[in-house]
């Protein structure tokens, strides 16, 4: 019995370890060449508070993950994401997420995926980076790299709640 149980373990981390490599993560440099081809888009799956105070690459569509609750004090997961996903892109898109180290943004590239859009890459630096030696995020990333960020919303690539959800 313990044997099975051994086997089992083994085949169910080796299923759950293939299946984050059906993403590919890519650095923010790259990410800035692929935004150059038609039908490609970034997604920054930040909660809006980061989008909005944090700053946000010129171009990222703000469409969280998850949503920072103030009742629970913690972010909490946004039940409508791939709902909002397919309201704004189709499957044959290319998209890119975005957050702000790389954790999320990976989990946000294989719900897509698994929802059937082909062509899906994660950031693997985020928007912010990783931290330096005292704390800070100042280590990679999109902003640290000095590619385009601003901290205006555009009322295009806001986030919208997708009220044909509700139910």
């Amino acid at each position: 019995m313990k044997k099975i149980s051994f086997i089992l373990s083994v085949l169910m981390f080796f299923s759950c370890s293939t299946f984050s490599y059906d993403v590919k993560e890519i650095s923010p440099l790259k990410a800035f060449e692929m935004l150059k081809n038609p039908s490609t888009y970034l997604v920054d799956v930040r909660s809006i508070a980061e989008y909005v105070f944090a700053g946000h690459p010129e171009m990222a569509y703000n469409i969280p993950l998850k949503f920072w609750s103030e009742k629970q004090q913690e972010l909490v997961k946004n039940e409508h994401f791939l709902i909002d996903i397919k309201s704004c892109f189709t499957k044959d898109d290319t998209l890119i997420f975005l957050c702000r180290s790389g954790g999320r943004s990976l989990k946000a590239a294989q719900l897509a995926k698994e929802e059937g859009f082909a062509n899906v890459f994660s950031i693997n630096e985020g928007f912010e980076g990783e931290k330096n030696e005292k704390g800070y995020r100042t280590v990679n990333g999109w902003k640290n790299r000095q590619l385009p960020y601003t901290y205006t919303v555009k009322k295009e690539l806001m986030y919208r709640y997708n009220k044909s959800s509700l139910k």
